[in-house]
């Protein structure tokens, strides 16, 4: 976006005071996530419990210049420089300036609607059709008034697909949304209860809805659901669009579906669509996640999809974090989260999920639901028969309402006001060889009952956002041309994150080729089930016989390697195994000299036991511009060699010369294939990416001790303060990754939204933090760097680069692999 604050006022329909040259490149209304840059607008938006007018002065003093206001400032004369824009209605500003982007997007935009599954069915059609094309999704549940503009506005042209959800609880909502999204596609979930207590009935929330619809092409739904299938039906509108209806039921719907049970708690889907059948294998059982595949797997039917890839897509659904999540849980027990969404209709399909875990008795703790408009005796009258007819041997209710409606239930059912009363009384001993459904509204904060049943193995680990590693390889794909291939570096263990996890994920996406340094690491990715093509990097002098065996194809960088490859080769009678030659263009590490090419050639073109799959060579500068005449003698040397091998070999080969900065700042020599590193992990700040940080290192506070003034801290008496202090024990040191010079006061850990001193020494295994303040409790997390602490923060106090930082973190922390 670069919109005048002049142009602005013309778009929102508000009157402009100060400035009107002043220029917008991104908004934000959320004042504790602002970086704070030139360009910003900032919307005041006003809610229940807040007013944004409030932070205005201080957002001023901090930079920002243009604001969009319902009321102007006490002062205006204080701020000379400042462009605002008076609107009636703040919100709707925002809408109608994400209508006007919207307008400007000439690419398909699908629309997710429904009572639930909504935001499961965008992130996996957004996994699958990103498969093939570019897509932009609304991020998280991003599904509001608010969460919808603000979804839109990031539209770009790079992407060739638009994918965002919608959600209601007034009448009137959804056509303020429509004129937002006005998407050429529209998908339904389903109708339930949820936040029904606006509407007469689900009829009603029903046809609002689909007024979502009002100028799509193409509608998708689920017939079986008999309220969608009507009011669609009965819309004179909506019945002239193309639809297409998918059914388990009625064999005359457009897509009629028969499912199976599969071995591994896997179901076998059968569809027949336009007179041809395609099988999908889903990874669930329960109805809420088997319905929500088959919608996804429609929609990709509908747009033409090969089935090829809605197979492989399907087959790689994984839980969407904040829905459905198993953890391992105290006392041998297994522990299912589910704080998103609370009312009947996805209790029901939650339960199914808990029961199709076998072998375990069933408890379940639940919260009131809210905004379900229902009669409470009734309400939970149907919950009380759900869990006797479900088998479910024990229940918790936590709530007001469900303390009120007790006598509805079992006798040996337990009630508590609130999640802290619940807290308070917690025994462990309560709990054992059971599977356990957490099942509870945002506001009940069922997060601290988790917290006390989840088995706490290891409290030091390195978080690894598998969502942002997807975003930040489509980043690098907007870059890039739709032929060229993408090489992902996954060397030094895929720089800290792990590399099976990481290069399954990798694969998933359909890179096409897998880097490393050693052999070592190329025979764990065969181990872990990766079919993709590996590059070898620095293969030792015995790699050849273990390469071979294992697939794996060698970096050619000088005579000795070349002769020792070929030798193995030629005793093992291969015919053209794939080899990858380094040309030395200036940086001077391993490589052929320009010099040395010649000679090359001809012993290439001599030998039949191996091919020459790609040239490439590295960029020593391509970070900094005062480089960039360095970088373009780099690809002059390399070009002439590769004309010279190519000349005399007689065939093309891949080339590629670009890391990830150079990916970001000479897309012009991508050649045939880029070979991004650690910016696939979100590290790194490369022009025009937005590219989002996948690791966060953490741990936890193990004990609390309260210190006297004049007492030392740590080994060699180092850290010795003049007054009494609280202290942390955190169980993290130099042995985790976590690098001496940090303590002293150097470093910070961030704990209960507080950024606290690293104080003295940092031992092997621990280390100590100044908490005196801040109200931390043992147990409390603390982030080493992540989200508040960046990594360039803590790399540029080591006085070394990010790279190290992340692979200096040893096997020994665990790994968490997580999806938002």
């Amino acid at each position: 976006m670069k919109l005048s604050s002049s142009d602005i006022a013309k778009i929102v329909g508000g009157k402009l005071i100060g400035r009107a040259d002043l220029l917008a490149t991104e908004v934000v209304t959320d004042t504790r996530q602002l970086s704070l840059t030139d360009g910003l607008l900032y919307f005041a938006l006003k809610g229940r419990n807040h007013d944004g007018h409030s932070f205005i002065g201080n957002l001023y003093q901090k930079g920002i210049r243009i604001f969009v206001v319902e009321k102007l400032p006490a002062e205006i004369k204080n701020y000379s420089e400042a462009a605002f824009i008076l609107t009636a209605d703040t919100v709707e500003a925002l809408q109608s300036l994400a209508s006007h982007r919207r307008k400007s997007f000439i690419s398909p935009i699908i629309a997710v609607t429904g009572s639930a599954g909504k935001t499961i069915v965008k992130e996996w059609l957004a996994d699958i059709l990103g498969l093939t094309t570019s897509v932009i999704r609304s991020p998280r549940s991003y599904n509001s008034q608010v969460g919808v503009p603000l979804s839109v506005l990031k539209l770009d042209d790079k992407y060739k697909l638009g994918i965002f959800e919608a959600g209601i609880s007034l009448p009137g909502e959804m056509s303020r949304l429509q004129k937002v999204i006005d998407p050429d596609i529209g998908v339904i979930t389903n109708i339930g209860d949820a936040h029904s207590e606006n509407f007469t009935d689900n009829s009603t929330k029903t046809r609002e809805k689909l007024k979502l619809f009002a100028n799509s092409s193409l509608i998708i739904y689920c017939s079986d659901h008999e309220l969608i299938h009507r009011a669609i039906l009965e819309d004179k509108n909506l019945r002239s669009r193309k639809l297409i209806d998918w059914s388990l039921e009625h064999s005359d719907a457009k897509i009629f579906v028969k499912k199976s049970p599969l071995p591994g708690g896997h179901t076998g889907i059968l569809m027949s669509f336009d007179g041809t059948s395609n099988n999908f294998e889903i990874p669930f059982t329960d109805r809420a996640s088997v319905e929500n595949a088959i919608t996804v797997a429609a929609v990709c039917l509908a747009m033409g999809t090969r089935a090829e890839i809605i197979s492989k897509g399907i087959a790689g659904l994984v839980s969407v974090a904040m829905r459905m999540e198993m953890k391992s849980g105290i006392n041998n027990c297994q522990l299912i989260e589910d704080y998103y969404n609370s009312d009947p209709g996805s209790l029901g399909m939650a339960i199914e999920y808990l029961k199709s875990q076998h072998g375990r008795d069933a408890t379940l703790i639940l919260s009131d639901f809210v905004q379900s408009g229902r009669d409470e005796k009734d309400l939970y009258g149907e919950v009380a028969k759900l869990i006797k007819k479900s088998g479910i041997r024990k229940f918790i209710g936590i709530g007001d309402a469900l303390v009120r409606n007790s006598n509805l239930f079992d006798d040996r059912a337990r009630f508590f006001y609130t999640t802290d009363e619940f807290v308070n009384g917690f025994s462990s001993t309560d709990f054992r060889d059971e599977i356990i459904l957490l099942k509870g509204a945002r506001i009940y904060e069922f997060e601290k009952i988790g917290k006390l049943l989840e088995k706490q193995i290891h409290q030091t680990v390195l978080e690894v956002n598998l969502d942002a590693i997807s975003n930040n390889l489509n980043e690098f794909r907007r870059k890039l041309n739709k032929e060229t291939k993408i090489m992902a570096m996954v060397k030094a263990f895929a720089y800290g994150a792990g590399p099976a996890e990481i290069s399954a994920l990798l694969e998933y996406h359909q890179v096409s080729y897998l880097a490393v340094a050693y052999v070592d690491e190329g025979v764990e990715l065969r181990n872990s089930g990766v079919t993709l093509p590996v590059m070898v990097m620095n293969p030792d002098p015995s790699a050849p016989e273990l390469m071979i065996k294992y697939s794996l194809e060698p970096e050619i960088y000088s005579f000795s390697s070349l002769e020792r490859f070929v030798d193995v080769a030629s005793r093992h009678g291969l015919i053209s195994y794939p080899i990858h030659i380094k040309i030395d263009t200036g940086m001077h590490r391993l490589g052929f000299m320009p010099e040395d090419i010649d000679d090359l050639a001809v012993r290439l073109k001599e030998q039949e036991c191996v091919r020459v799959v790609s040239v490439f060579s590295h960029l020593a500068g391509s970070d900094d511009p005062a480089l960039d005449y360095f970088s373009n003698h780099q690809v002059e040397v390399y070009l002439k060699a590769v004309d010279q091998i190519r000349n005399s070999l007689g065939y093309n080969f891949l080339r590629h010369i670009l890391n990830s900065a150079g990916i970001a700042r000479f897309p012009q020599y991508q050649f045939e294939m880029v070979r991004p590193g650690i910016g696939i992990y979100g590290v790194g700040h490369f022009e025009g990416l937005n590219l989002k940080v996948a690791g966060r290192f953490k741990t936890r506070i193990s004990q609390i001790k309260r210190i006297k003034a004049g007492e030392p801290v740590g080994y060699g008496c180092a850290d010795v303060s003049d007054n009494d202090r609280i202290i942390a024990i955190l169980p993290v040191g130099y042995a985790d990754g976590l690098n001496r010079k940090l303590g002293n006061r150097k470093g910070n850990l961030f704990i209960r939204n507080s950024r606290v001193p690293v104080i003295g020494n940092i031992c092997m295994d621990m280390c100590m933090a100044d908490i005196t303040g801040i109200n931390a409790q043992t147990g409390d997390e603390a982030e080493i760097f992540g989200e508040k602490i960046s990594i360039d923060e803590i790399a540029g106090i080591c006085q070394t680069i990010p790279y190290e930082i992340l692979t200096s973190i040893p096997r020994r922390v665990k790994r968490v692999f997580f999806r938002e």
